[in-house]
């Protein structure tokens, strides 16, 4: 289902969220559009409720009140369950938790073949994605003895042969070493294509190129623009994040990012 021309596609009205047995809400009256096309980042500590937005966005999770919305549909109508899912592609963090067969080309092929796409497009989509990110020539390994990069480079695989209109990427180098944290950045372009994509992390740097950046503190949007426009704000949430990671790095290394 295509968004109406303007409409966004992910609309959340109020979203309110708190998980069982919690006396404190992790989100509070979220509201907010992201364009098709667009490349959202967002930020926050941990514990600020970023990773539970991204389970929001394709209804792992569903609102506790309020509404979220995907290509129009709400995530809350049970009936309609594959169709969010299918649209909104969600990476988790730890690339184990999500990979589920013993070949890299039967765990890319899983999500397609739950969505009862064809045979033929599944081989296609499967030789397609794993192009994409580098390891078709890994197709027939057992991912358990890829490295951490390569393991997180099939899980996206896994979400690009759902062929969704938005992956969300939910810190998909926390639990990398620094090269292959760059494995996955050399890639991020050519993945993405022209998708929506969603980025959430806590390091800033990886977040630079975005078209728009979310901040998230407690629960709550405290700032949203470039990242031009946000380091200029001295006293805002962004700079104070911003240099507090900057000043691990060396003045070019910070000018880099």
């Amino acid at each position: 289902m295509k968004p109406l021309p303007n409409e966004p596609i992910i609309r959340i009205e109020d979203l309110h969220f708190t998980y069982p047995g919690d006396t404190e809400e992790t989100l509070r009256g979220l509201s907010l559009d992201i364009a098709e096309g667009s490349f959202v980042a967002v930020l926050g500590h941990n514990g600020s409720g970023k990773s539970t937005l991204a389970k929001l966005l394709n209804a792992i999770l569903l609102p506790t009140s309020g509404h979220v919305y995907v290509a129009g549909v709400d995530t809350a109508d049970e009936e309609r369950l594959l169709e969010v899912r299918g649209t909104v592609g969600l990476v988790f963090q730890n690339p184990d938790n999500q990979i589920v067969a013993n070949v890299v080309e039967d765990d890319v092929a899983f999500a397609p073949e739950n969505l009862g796409v064809e045979s033929a497009e599944i081989r296609r989509r499967v030789d397609d994605a794993l192009k994409t990110v580098g390891m078709y020539e890994y197709r027939l390994h057992a991912p358990h003895l890829l490295s951490g990069g390569q393991k997180q480079r099939v899980a996206i695989a896994g979400v690009l042969a759902m062929q969704p209109r938005c992956i969300v990427l939910d810190e998909p180098t926390a639990a990398l070493d620094p090269i292959a944290e760059m494995e996955v950045y050399e890639k991020f372009n050519e993945i993405v294509g022209d998708r929506t994509a969603v980025y959430i992390s806590h390091r800033l740097s990886s977040c630079r190129f975005c078209d728009e950046i979310m901040v998230f503190d407690r629960g709550q949007i405290v700032q949203k623009g470039s990242h031009d426009a946000l380091i200029s704000d001295e006293q805002g949430k962004y700079a104070t994040l911003w240099h507090a990671q900057a000043q691990y790095y060396t003045e070019e290394e910070a000018a880099s990012f």
